[in-house]
């Protein structure tokens, strides 16, 4: 095993990733202008989300996402957070702060300041992390017009399925979403989220198996919900009861340390366990992760704080004979593309962060251009461009947002 890690490590070294900073700026590169590239400009664009989602912690009525515009004279990079949920006047003081220390930055500079704030213990949300890492690297790749994923050293280019997540508790309307999903060619991979209680979570699946039949791929995610048994073998028997009736996967089933992880995933035959919250943020989840605790790793947007770490933690899960997923923070913009990308270099097993129907319709009638595009039969597919390649319509992008703020 410590020949395995070894090899492992130097492997990563060799693309770039052990430094842990991006692949991005280096003397190897000629061009001047590229290396002293500044920020000029940051720009905030507010949409809201009206429609409801329902989870096993609470109800979120509303979300306010920010998609964000980083400038070097005429590159740029986008990049996108959700800002708040039921807040629909949210304060974006706290943001534009964050992001005031990076304009009039080097593009270099910009990456060591955020490097200096992913790190253990920081006081910076993962979050305001994210939505400026993401912007960084996007504005990166387009200043060296290569792909970002191939600046984390991602160099897939297959195909990856879309995953369609179902939020509701009511049988009527799980069964309503459930048929969405074969209209949009997305019911061969199937999310819902389970509530911790056995009954109403069967009564989901089994109708869910019944909607999109045998072949599809159902996972559930339950939030840690079980909580209340008293040894695994009583927590194995839930689960196996679930996988009698049709499920393949389950994500975060209960509180577990990585033992129980490991002894869990031992006692419930071919349903795949799924860690996620123990993989957050990606420089902590490379450390804890075990081979064994999981054949499926969630690698969450908004929670893993660093794209570097993101694509360490990804090798790793190859290393260790896993699959890598891509989870979703319920995103609608400009990181659904960016995340798809991540998703096909690493060679996911299937994508959550997906344009939504509903919750996307005024953005995507905004986007001029997309490096991703979702095929007719519900798989995602690449075409390689600079940076994460996303073309928007800005003046139409205005109109839909309630908010437009340059800092």
């Amino acid at each position: 095993m410590k020949t395995n890690r070894r090899n492992f490590i130097k492997g990563l070294s060799s693309v770039g990733l052990f430094s842990l900073s991006y692949p991005l700026l280096s003397s190897c590169i000629s061009d001047k202008d590229v290396l002293t590239a500044r920020i000029t400009k940051i720009e905030f664009y507010q949409y809201n989300i009206n429609i409801p989602r329902y989870f096993s912690f609470g109800t979120w009525l509303n979300r306010q996402h920010l998609f964000m515009k980083i400038s070097a004279g005429s590159y740029y990079g986008w990049s996108e957070i959700p800002a708040s949920r039921n807040n629909p006047e949210v304060d974006l003081s706290l943001w534009v702060n964050y992001v005031k220390q990076f304009k009039g930055l080097s593009i270099l500079e910009a990456q060591k300041l955020l490097k200096s704030q992913q790190v253990k213990g920081s006081k910076t949300s993962f979050k305001y992390l994210e939505l400026m890492d993401m912007g960084l690297l996007d504005l990166a790749g387009r200043l060296q017009n290569k792909p970002s994923i191939e600046l984390l050293g991602l160099h897939q280019k297959e195909a990856v399925p879309g995953l369609y997540c179902i939020l509701h508790k009511d049988e009527v309307k799980v069964r309503e979403e459930a048929k969405k999903s074969l209209k949009q060619n997305l019911g061969h991979h199937m999310k819902f989220k389970m509530y911790g209680d056995v009954e109403i979570d069967l009564k989901l699946l089994r109708i869910i198996r019944e909607v999109l039949g045998e072949e599809a791929v159902v996972i559930s995610d339950v939030n840690k919900g079980y909580k209340k048994w008293k040894s695994l073998e009583e927590l194995a028997e839930i689960l196996n009861t679930f996988r009698e009736n049709g499920l393949n996967a389950i994500e975060d089933p209960a509180p577990l340390s990585t033992e129980q992880w490991i002894a869990l995933q031992n006692m419930t035959g071919d349903l795949d366990l799924i860690p996620d919250a123990p993989m957050r943020p990606a420089w902590e989840g490379v450390n804890k992760l075990q081979k064994g605790m999981g054949r499926i790793i969630n690698l969450h947007p908004s929670t893993m704080g660093s794209f570097t770490h993101t694509a360490l933690l990804a090798n790793k899960v190859k290393e260790i004979g896993a699959k890598v997923m891509i989870g979703d923070d319920s995103l609608v913009g400009p990181a659904c593309s960016a995340w798809q990308q991540i998703a096909i270099g690493a060679g996911a097993t299937w994508v959550e962060a997906i344009e939504k129907q509903k919750d996307s319709e005024g953005y995507l009638k905004c986007i001029v251009n997309s490096a991703t595009k979702k095929e007719n039969n519900g798989y995602y597919t690449l075409n390689p461009k600079p940076g994460f390649g996303l073309e928007l319509d800005e003046k139409g992008l205005k109109t839909i947002c309630s908010r437009y703020i340059a800092v």
